[in-house]
C-alpha cells in the first residue's frame, strides 16, 4: 500500500472516529438534560391536606378526587370544599 493512500485511510478514520465521539457526548448531554428536567424542583413539593371527612392526610391536588371517590361526595359540593380548604391555607401562610 502506498504511503499516500495509508494516509487517506487513515484521514477518514480519524473523521469517522472524532464524529462518533461527538454524537456520543451530544447523546449523553441530553439524556443528563432529560434527567435533571424528570426530577422535582426542590421549591415544588406537594403540599399535604387532611380530609375535612375522615381526617385522612392526602397530597392537596388529590384532594377533589378523594372526596368525590371515597365519599361520594357531589362534584360541585367537593369542588366549593376544596376552593375553602386552599384560602384557609393561604390566609394561614400569610
Amino acid at each position: 500500500m502506498d504511503p499516500v493512500a495509508r494516509l487517506g485511510l487513515c484521514f477518514v478514520i480519524t473523521i469517522i472516529l472524532i464524529a462518533l465521539l461527538l454524537r456520543l457526548i451530544r447523546e449523553i448531554t441530553r439524556m443528563l438534560a432529560q434527567q435533571a428536567s424528570d426530577e422535582p424542583a426542590a421549591g415544588k413539593l406537594m403540599s399535604i391536606s387532611v380530609c375535612p371527612v375522615c381526617g385522612g392526610r392526602l397530597e392537596s391536588h388529590l384532594m377533589t378526587r378523594h372526596l368525590i371517590v371515597t365519599h361520594e361526595m357531589d362534584v360541585y359540593e367537593a369542588a366549593e370544599l376544596v376552593e375553602a380548604i386552599r384560602s384557609e391555607n393561604a390566609q394561614a401562610k400569610e
